[in-house]
């Protein structure tokens, strides 16, 4: 008798549960008696633009973009991406969100250029996050030549300065803000003036490039007979010129940050 009181008991306490459950779901969904918060549409909003806002302030991301110009590495054309920098409230933390994978050595680059940013901006406070995501068409990303454009944007985030739109820049950022030499200046240049960018950037002594001219001569030889002499000469190839004559861009030298900071923002 015993065990079969227990049983009916816990049948009628399901069955109780049950409709309480339910009866309170009505009392949600069709009364007043427990008032649901309204998502409205200005909510929303307001919600996106908190993410986009770029003013400073401590509830808010601030966020920055810059063009970068590499060179792929399949077939050895230049290709612009763009940087994307958001400060987000944490304790000075550089994360970094890549597509596609990325290398060591930008990695190493990429914070060298925060630090020189840091130094360079009066009120930074380590208050916030860095969030770097680089988005570029290769399939890896490597190389330093992003140093001083990453260094660019997060300069232009911790002093709430507006970044340039028709300005380009390549280059390897050390950590006294000097910016170093890069490979394929060339063809960077080229990329950047197919994607509508009016200025390109480079570091300093990159807009000569020295090659060898392969120069064939012919030398009498004697007995109507003649000799064919190739030699190698040295040439000189002016990038600034040949840029702005074929391309329409015009490439500037940079040798520290600052000069580059001063071109590129507002």
């Amino acid at each position: 008798m015993g065990r079969k009181s227990i049983v009916l008991g816990i049948v009628y306490f399901i069955i109780g549960f049950v409709f309480a459950s339910a009866f309170y779901t009505h009392l949600m969904l069709f009364t007043d008696v427990f008032p649901m918060q309204d998502c409205s549409s200005q909510d929303i909003e307001k919600s996106t633009n908190y993410l986009d806002d770029e003013q400073t302030n401590d509830n808010k991301i601030i966020i920055r973009s810059v063009p970068i110009v590499a060179v792929s590495s399949y077939e050895e054309k230049g290709v612009v991406g763009t940087l994307t920098v958001r400060l987000i409230p944490g304790n000075a933390n550089v994360l970094i969100d890549t597509n596609p994978f990325l290398e060591t050595d930008l990695q190493y680059s990429a914070n060298i250029a925060v630090t020189v940013a840091k130094l360079r901006s009066e009120n930074y406070a380590a208050d916030k996050d860095f969030i770097l995501s680089y988005e570029i068409e290769s399939n890896v990303i490597g190389g330093e030549s992003a140093g001083a454009a990453t260094a660019i944007a997060v300069m232009a985030a911790l002093q709430n300065k507006s970044i340039k739109d028709d300005i380009a820049i390549t280059g390897a950022i050390n950590h006294n803000g000097t910016i170093g030499r890069v490979g394929g200046i060339l063809e960077k240049a080229k990329a950047a003036a197919d994607a509508g960018y009016k200025i390109f950037l480079v570091p300093k002594g990159q807009t000569k490039i020295k090659y060898y001219e392969k120069v064939i001569e012919e030398e009498p030889y004697g007995f109507g007979f003649r000799l064919l002499n190739t030699r190698y000469v040295p040439r000189i190839i002016d990038i600034a010129q040949e840029a702005k004559k074929e391309w329409g861009i015009e490439i500037k030298e940079v040798s520290t940050i600052e000069e580059a900071f001063a071109y590129m923002v507002e």
